[in-house]
């Protein structure tokens, strides 16, 4: 009889060590089976996972941009809306307001003046408004609103206009505030930045400013037309009805010409978003691109990987069989 020369103890060991083995590949296998990923990411790069670790950290950067220019383009957005309403006010003094002074209508003129006071104080919050706890028009100092609120900004205003005798001096009182570097809304009510806030990159070196500060020419020219209507038409001032119409005349003709800032605000906020929605489209290809290439590295074949899974179960099942065969095998129980 052929003898082996090994013994019980050593064929249990060499099965268990088999089945420890196959078990072990089993769950590698399994793992690319649930997840799709090799599981052995240095056999699969030959040792070398420098491409792959290359391919991670550009993909990280890839989708912490897209989070950035996700958020300006949110921001823009919210921006357009707020300066949209700012708009529609500021119209709502332009054309039917000149046309009421014209026909020397007063009560027309001051009936379409009579909002102007509550279209302020919206204006106002407009310019205020944040968006994910960041002031928008604030420029660089996002942590505090743009301006002060609407109440004590025309409380300013009308402390300037209240013993003005007529309207040329109203006229000048109110502009100065808004105009004059020295004027109270650059000393006083304006609490944001004279910096731009910050811009998104939207490719390596490419920077977009796309906020709006309420301190520009079209915003101040837009706050200064309703200011003008509000004075005239709550009688804030010193000077007779006639005084009164001069004003809102003025109110009127700056309006006008405030709508068209406005316009060509939100103009070059339009192509601010154009651009923005341009490189998120761009940044999406290039991280599709290099979502290929690590998959490439990293992704398992799911037909492979099920297929050797099932090889290795009845490899496994073999092993269970085997072991408890030679588990029971006495050589009393071959001498009764």
């Amino acid at each position: 009889m052929y003898a082996t020369g090994l013994s019980d103890l050593s064929s249990m060991l060499r099965m268990q060590r088999f089945g420890t083995s196959t078990r072990s590949e089993m769950n590698d296998t399994g793992y690319e089976v649930a997840s799709g990923k090799k599981a052995d990411l240095v056999g699969a790069t030959h040792g070398d996972l420098s491409p792959l670790f290359a391919l991670e950290k550009t993909l990280g950067r890839l989708s912490q941009r897209a989070g950035a220019i996700t958020t300006a383009s949110a921001k823009a957005a919210a921006s357009q809306l707020h300066l949209q309403s700012i708009q529609s006010r500021t119209a709502q003094y332009g054309v039917d307001l000149l046309a009421a002074v014209d026909l020397e209508d007063r009560h027309l003129a001051f009936a379409t003046a009579n909002s102007a006071r509550s279209d302020f104080n919206a204006m106002v919050a407009s310019l205020n408004s944040q968006y994910a706890g960041q002031s928008l028009f604030a420029g660089a100092a996002a942590d505090r609103p743009a301006l002060i609120d609407g109440d004590a900004m025309y409380a300013q205003i009308s402390a300037l206009t209240a013993a003005a005798p007529d309207a040329v001096s109203v006229i000048t009182a109110i502009d100065d505030y808004f105009n004059d570097p020295a004027g109270g809304f650059a000393t006083s009510a304006f609490q944001g930045s004279l910096l731009d806030a910050a811009g998104v990159e939207t490719a390596p070196g490419d920077v977009v400013t796309y906020a709006v500060r309420a301190d520009t020419d079209g915003i101040r020219a837009a706050l200064q037309s309703v200011a003008l209507a509000a004075v005239a038409a709550n009688g804030d001032h010193g000077g007779t009805d006639l005084d009164g119409m001069v004003i809102l005349r003025e109110a009127a003709n700056t309006s006008i010409a405030a709508v068209d800032g406005m316009v060509d605000i939100r103009e070059g906020l339009g192509h601010v978003e154009e651009q923005l929605d341009l490189a998120s489209a761009q940044n999406a290809a290039q991280k599709n691109t290099f979502e290929i290439n690590r998959n490439a590295i990293v992704a398992a074949d799911p037909y492979e990987a099920a297929t050797r899974f099932k090889a290795l179960e009845g490899q496994m099942e073999a092993v269970y069989m085997m072991t408890s065969r030679l588990s029971g095998m006495r050589l009393q129980n071959y001498l009764r």
